[in-house]
């Protein structure tokens, strides 16, 4: 009998994930993971008690659709102080099943998917906005974050010239990942003017780490400017506020013309989210910022404290020098920390700069399915070449920016490797060694 043949729709590119590529190399090597942006930092305690205290009351069923009265409500009071807005907690916050989802049921609620809308986002940017922006049937539109004496810095210029009648949304990543940088008051008043010029772009501002700064700098929340609230979804993610990225809760507050038809597409897809996890989180919004949980620190403060000690270790360790002529980056928020790699090229073996087949396999060992992705000569980009390198030669995994970049972009470049700074300091120390060590 024939084999039946199924044709599929090609929603988005089927390439092997780079975070699928260093996991496997984690384990083949056994390798120190500075590559993913998971905190080694356990919930605090009094999450915990109130996560068992919903269960123990009996909020285990299906909870309000659009989010847990409780939870809402708890929302809207902490985001309302901080944007400088009255927020409605049925009618402008919808909750969902993480951050990551409530971008999802955004981009397929605003979208017209296939008809030319286009989505504008910062380069380097996180990967993911590449695949959404696709899967729902939006055009792609980069915008290039240019590095400059060890600082990142927004084009004005080419931000107005992007614009355009079909451009639909704007994604802002605010403190924004890879690069760690937070937007400054000034940048963000002129990128609401420029939208003044434009009052059909919907902003979508993915506003994840805003509580995570350092060194004493000022995030400001784009909602929070002018009239920018009428057309902004600001998102957050309690997940990483309070080190509990795998309970899956998120959420956006916003006018109720943009939260509705989000809200009904996450109907569709989810229901409700996790309800005693909604319940707890509720109920804990309100106590991180309160001072005493660790000496006079609030848990905000306490976090914010451990990750920019373990920041400033690695940028001290990175900076003195070893046989890696790496420049590191000093982030100003979030989990990462940037090492420009350019000077490295010369010391990386040739099987890993002229292929993606580049190990030395043992008999019986068969290759790692790995990211085939080429820069626009056709060469292997130089960060993952180098990531490839120091995971197999000195077990340390980091991640290339290259994959940032849209793969067609124009800004696109491979000098830059991502390294986690939320790990812990011993988990740092131990990766810092390997790093400078080589393997006998």
């Amino acid at each position: 009998m024939e084999q039946a043949q199924h044709s599929f729709p090609h929603r988005v590119d089927d390439n092997t994930a780079v975070w699928a590529e260093f996991k496997d190399l984690t384990e083949r090597y056994s390798c120190i993971s500075l590559g993913e942006g998971a905190p080694a930092a356990n919930p605090p305690q009094f999450l915990v008690d109130e996560l068992m205290k919903a269960i123990q009351e009996g909020h285990n069923q299906y909870s309000r659709t659009f989010g847990h009265p409780i939870l809402v409500q708890s929302v809207a009071e902490y985001y309302g102080k901080k944007l400088g807005q009255e927020i409605n907690p049925l009618t402008q916050v919808i909750v969902s099943a993480g951050a990551y989802n409530v971008i999802v049921n955004a981009l397929l609620a605003l979208i017209r998917p296939n008809e030319g809308e286009e989505v504008l986002v910062f380069e380097p940017g996180w990967p993911c906005y590449i695949d959404l922006v696709q899967f729902a049937g939006g055009i792609y539109r980069p915008l290039c974050l240019q590095q400059k004496d060890g600082k990142w810095h927004f084009d004005a210029e080419q931000f107005k010239n992007s614009l355009n009648n079909n451009t639909k949304l704007f994604i802002f990543n605010n403190a924004q990942n890879p690069t760690g940088k937070i937007f400054t008051r000034e940048e963000l008043d002129e990128m609401s003017k420029i939208l003044e010029n434009y009052p059909n772009v919907i902003v979508l501002s993915d506003d994840v780490y805003e509580f995570l700064t350092y060194d004493g700098t000022q995030f400001t929340g784009f909602a929070s400017i002018g009239d920018n609230f009428k057309k902004t979804l600001s998102i957050y993610c309690p997940g990483k506020m309070m080190c509990a990225t795998g309970w899956q809760v998120g959420w956006a507050v916003g006018p109720e013309k943009l939260i509705k038809p989000v809200s009904l597409i996450s109907t569709t897809q989810i229901y409700c989210a996790n309800t005693p996890v909604q319940v707890a989180y509720g109920r804990a919004l309100p106590q991180v910022d309160k001072p005493g949980y660790k000496g006079e620190l609030s848990f905000v403060e306490h976090i914010r404290q451990e990750f920019q000690e373990v920041r400033d270790y690695m940028f001290k360790e990175l900076s003195e020098g070893f046989d890696l002529p790496v420049e590191p980056l000093r982030s100003e928020s979030g989990y990462f920390i940037l090492l420009d790699i350019s000077k490295c090229k010369e010391l990386i073996p040739e099987r890993y700069l002229k292929s993606h087949q580049f190990e030395e396999l043992k008999e019986g060992q068969d290759p790692l399915k790995v990211n085939e992705v080429f820069m626009s000569d056709g060469s292997v980009p130089l960060d993952l070449a180098f990531c490839r390198w120091i995971a197999v030669e000195r077990g340390v995994i980091m991640m290339p920016c290259s994959l940032f970049y849209h793969k067609e972009s124009p800004y696109r470049l491979d000098q830059h490797v991502r390294l986690v700074i939320c790990k812990g300091l011993d988990h740092s120390i131990k990766a810092i060694e390997r790093l400078k060590s080589k393997r006998q």
